[in-house]
């Protein structure tokens, strides 16, 4: 059960911050696309996003898509961003948070996942050893997301309780 508890609980992708990242030793961010960064019904990022991706970059990172959507969406939306993908990436199988540490040259143990499913972008980095770091989905007024939701509140409290505790000691 420990490995479906985030190391970071956050409101959006918006309160991520490079320094942060690179005072946990991160130098490749793997980012969920629906829910996470763009409502799943958005076909291109918002311009908001841009400036996010610009500053993980302007901060030393390297920055890839991983989706589980299917590629003519991810491709469509990565373009218009300006960053790599991997789409199909069966999250949360090892094999595709392996397949994009390896294409930004990047160990797993240097990489955050940032997403808003805890059974699959929080487990499937939590099993392959990267920083995991959760963030609300911004579909919650869909019925199944919703619903996914309340399944996953204990594990998303216990890691809001982890990572006050990771701050309250540093």
């Amino acid at each position: 059960m420990r490995k479906l508890i985030p190391d970071y609980v956050f409101e959006s992708v918006y309160e991520i911050s490079p320094a942060m990242l690179r005072a946990r030793g991160v130098r490749g961010v793997l980012i969920d696309l629906d829910g996470t960064m763009a409502s799943c019904r958005a076909a291109l990022p918002p311009e908001r996003l841009h400036g996010f991706i610009r500053s993980l970059r302007e901060g030393g990172m390297q920055v890839l898509v991983l989706s589980n959507n299917r590629e003519n969406r991810v491709r469509t939306f990565c373009r218009a961003l300006g960053v790599a993908f991997i789409s199909r990436a069966c999250k949360p199988f090892r094999r595709g948070f392996r397949q994009a540490a390896e294409q930004l040259g990047v160990p797993l143990s240097q990489c955050a996942v940032v997403g808003d499913q805890i059974f699959t972008d929080v487990f499937g980095a939590n099993r392959v050893g990267a920083l995991s770091c959760y963030v609300q989905t911004i579909d919650r007024r869909l019925f199944w997301i919703n619903l996914r939701y309340q399944l996953e509140r204990g594990f998303i409290a216990c890691g809001r309780r982890r990572m006050e505790a990771r701050v309250n000691h540093e």
